[in-house]
């Protein structure tokens, strides 16, 4: 399979690029709403503390995989100037997942429709536009 796709990845690597990206996003995603259920389901951690360990883990996750096999820099030399970007977009993405999940679990009707997993319909909503952010 491989002999067949490496001419189309030589003449375009960005779509190699873009596929091995979209992986290390949806390990991201299993790492993020895996440690959350786990957290909340399993050690009955708080929804917000549980959020915010879950997405700072898949933020290492995923700046760790990117690093080394998306975007294979290794040991660049640029760290501290690809780690302060990626530091910043982080940020921003942290707390609209945390308020996003804050949101709809205190101020929507997901609680009648979900019932006692209304977090978990919360924290799958703000991994998808979480994702949409983190994209642009």
């Amino acid at each position: 399979m491989w002999n067949r796709l490496h001419p189309i990845i030589q003449q375009r690597p960005g779509i190699f690029q873009f596929a091995k990206f979209a992986v290390v996003g949806v390990v991201g995603t299993c790492v993020d709403f895996g440690v959350y259920a786990l957290l909340t389901r399993v050690f009955g951690l708080y929804y917000i503390a549980a959020t915010a360990i879950s997405v700072l883990l898949a933020i290492v996750n995923n700046f760790l995989l990117n690093k080394h096999w998306t975007f294979d820099k290794g040991d660049s030399g640029n760290a501290r100037s690809e780690s302060g970007k990626f530091f910043v977009v982080s940020v921003i993405n942290y707390f609209l997942n945390l308020g996003i999940v804050y949101f709809i679990v205190e101020h929507t009707a997901a609680h009648q429709l979900f019932g006692a997993n209304d977090d978990l319909f919360a924290k799958m909503v703000a991994i998808g536009i979480v994702l949409f952010s983190n994209f642009l």
